[in-house]
């Protein structure tokens, strides 16, 4: 008998295309999601939101997460922000270009707050994770400035566990929320940036978190994927840096220019973007070692602030 029941769910969200855009409208849309429940526990559960990959929610990624932290006592809802939006057929460029930061973090707000008004869920115990541009985002809710732009109450994550997430944005104001972090990285990903990851790290720790920043050696990007056979991928965004500051602008932080629409941010793409490409290749050693490291960070609570390097 399978220990996990899986349902689809519809959860409101909004469309912010910028920091900036949020709350102007109050034009909403139906985000879609998938809810996996643990049928050998009792509630309440405490809770994880899984924020997507540019990949899109696959059952070998997203879906296998869901069931597994459902198998381990965590209600797990798997967000999808490119189905939502209509792009869930779309190549990754453009889905890149139309779905973009502020529209995943709207999402995974609404989760929480969606998450946190059920009475079979523990408030307190509300975790996000991401793969990939979720990877990215999961560090971004962590960020007090972001928590209280989009939570409308005092919920926040518990913590936080990016996977592989590009090292493209840092904040001015790097207060965080006080929950911890582990960031996991493959030492032979060529699509994040080794010395901006140190300093996002370090912005965190700064900021009152407490972060395992891991990067396992000889591990290429998706260590979790269905690649039996190491796989090329065109483009990588290493280079790719914005600047957040207090009043939620962003900016491209090649150009100095400010990121406002459509045109802006499809420049500062084309402006960033490498041919160099990178490496996609699945290691099961680091994948066990990572669901360790995954369900140590969703039971630790928040302590004194430090940052942890470990190249394992």
């Amino acid at each position: 008998m399978d220990d996990v029941s899986a349902e689809r769910v519809t959860i409101p969200t909004t469309s912010p295309f910028v920091l900036t855009d949020y709350g102007r409208s109050k034009a909403g849309t139906s985000m879609a999601a998938e809810l996996y429940t643990p049928t050998a526990f009792q509630p309440p559960f405490p809770a994880v939101v899984v924020s997507e990959g540019l990949g899109g929610v696959k059952s070998s990624r997203e879906r296998r997460y869901g069931r597994f932290l459902a198998q381990h006592g965590f209600l797990t809802l798997v967000i999808d922000s490119f189905k939502t939006r209509g792009f869930e057929n779309a190549a990754h460029p453009i889905r890149a270009i139309n779905v973009t930061e502020s529209m995943m973090l709207a999402d995974a707000f609404a989760a929480l707050t969606w998450l946190a008004a059920r009475p079979d869920v523990d408030r307190r115990r509300i975790y996000n994770i991401g793969f990939s541009y979720g990877g990215m985002i999961s560090i971004l809710t962590a960020y007090e400035q972001i928590r209280r732009l989009f939570a409308p109450t005092d919920d926040a994550f518990a913590a936080h566990v990016s996977y592989y997430g590009p090292t493209v944005p840092r904040l001015e104001d790097y207060r965080t929320t006080g929950a911890p972090l582990a960031i996991l990285n493959g030492e032979l990903d060529r699509n994040f940036h080794p010395k901006r990851l140190d300093l996002i790290a370090g912005d965190l720790s700064h900021g009152g978190s407490a972060v395992e920043n891991h990067v396992f050696p000889d591990t290429y990007h998706q260590w979790d994927s269905d690649d039996l056979v190491r796989r090329f991928d065109r483009f990588n965004i290493r280079d790719l840096g914005t600047w957040i500051d207090p009043g939620h602008a962003i900016f491209d932080e090649r150009s100095g220019r400010k990121i406002t629409n459509f045109t802006t941010r499809l420049m500062m793409i084309a402006r960033s973007v490498s041919l160099k490409g990178f490496h996609l290749l699945r290691d099961e050693d680091v994948m066990r070692r990572t669901d360790e490291i995954l369900l140590r960070t969703l039971t630790a609570r928040a302590g004194a602030p430090e940052t942890t390097v470990a190249a394992q």
